[in-house]
């Protein structure tokens, strides 16, 4: 072998040196970006992703994981500075459903003529932090406070103002959308005085000694003691008071009738209706009637609930709605609101449910 290299066999050694040593470098520089890359993609993998999953679309509109827990989140905290406690457990269903009748009616908002300015939006926020009685958003001191107050709040929450007011500018078309509803409600309507017995024995013998029981007893409450098994009506003798249609729709056709010759006659027992829910028949009686009666604010509200409850029912069967909500969505919405309650006033909550 020759010891001496020629000058070209030096060049070529040397430039294929430079080579390897460019591969090496370019190698480390990929390894350095995988490794560099790994908290990143775990990140996206498990965070990112799952936050971004489609938890409810109505139309258009699409609600992520994300936006629900901040929905869940933003009424949690409302609820804590009204001083009222708030059911995690069945928050996740009744905020999922109150987003979409958000959506809804800020969908029909338009057909309504209902529209949410932004001084509406702070005015309902300003009410719902407390601020009552002297307080005047007109009046810069007032409105000073009021603003730390928010601004506090969205802090705690992690939510931006823009967030903050997608959520109450929807909630005030939902009760706007109520209110319009409302004003078909008759104000004076037919009322009758109701009694409630709760039954095991629904046997025809058992059924006709009440009956003749209230036939010859003027005090129906005292009945209802002798025969209810629920403790309810017996300490409050079964007396509903003067009810009005609509208060109770899954009972109308049993107390109102549905048409003007097949309704329920004063001291006439009603058909068993059956409650799932306590596993017992529960009959009802009136007392007495009143075919024009003012409906008390209570009952309007009430009544204006429900009416608002069918316009959802009915609207929803007519809208693109989808719900994305599985086992394993309703476990980890679940578990990332109660960091976020664990965690209210820490950036420890922002970093682990972020």
């Amino acid at each position: 072998m020759n010891e001496h290299l020629s000058r070209k066999e030096i060049l070529n050694s040397i430039r294929d040196k430079k080579k390897l040593k460019s591969k090496l470098f370019v190698i480390v520089i990929i390894i350095a970006l995988i490794i560099a890359s790994i908290p990143t993609t775990s990140y996206v993998i498990n965070v990112w992703i799952p936050y971004q999953k489609t938890a409810l679309k109505v139309e258009e509109k699409e609600f992520t994981r994300k936006d629900l827990v901040d929905f869940i989140r933003f009424n949690q905290r409302l609820s804590e500075e009204q001083g009222n406690q708030f059911d995690l457990g069945s928050s996740l269903f009744q905020s999922l459903q109150l987003l979409a009748e958000n959506e809804i009616a800020s969908l029909y908002a338009t057909e309504y003529g209902l529209t949410v300015n932004d001084w509406e939006i702070d005015e309902a926020f300003f009410l719902k932090l407390g601020f009552y009685n002297d307080f005047n958003l007109d009046a810069i001191e007032d409105e000073n406070a009021f603003n730390e107050k928010k601004i506090q709040f969205l802090n705690q929450i992690q939510m931006n103002e823009k967030k903050y007011k997608e959520i109450v500018r929807k909630s005030l078309f939902r009760e706007k959308l109520r209110r319009e509803l409302s004003r078909e409600i008759p104000t004076l309507q037919e009322h009758k005085y109701v009694y409630e017995i709760a039954l095991e024995d629904i046997s025809q013998s058992n059924i006709n000694k009440i009956q003749r029981e209230i036939n010859s007893n003027s005090d129906i409450g005292k009945i209802v003691k002798k025969y209810s098994i629920d403790p309810n009506s017996i300490r409050g003798a079964g007396d509903f008071g003067w009810i009005p249609k609509g208060i109770m729709p899954e009972l109308d056709s049993l107390i109102f009738g549905t048409d003007q010759d097949n309704y329920l006659k004063p001291k006439e027992l009603s058909e068993p209706y059956i409650d799932q829910e306590n596993s017992v028949f529960k009959l009802y009686v009136i007392s007495d009637i009143k075919k024009s009666f003012e409906l008390s604010e209570e009952n309007f509200e009430q009544i204006s609930n429900n009416v608002l409850i069918n316009f959802f029912n009915e609207r929803s069967r007519l809208v693109d709605m989808q719900y994305g909500l599985d086992n394993e969505t309703f476990d980890w919405i679940n578990e990332k609101v109660q960091v976020a309650s664990l965690f209210n006033d820490n950036d420890l909550a922002n970093d682990i449910i972020k």
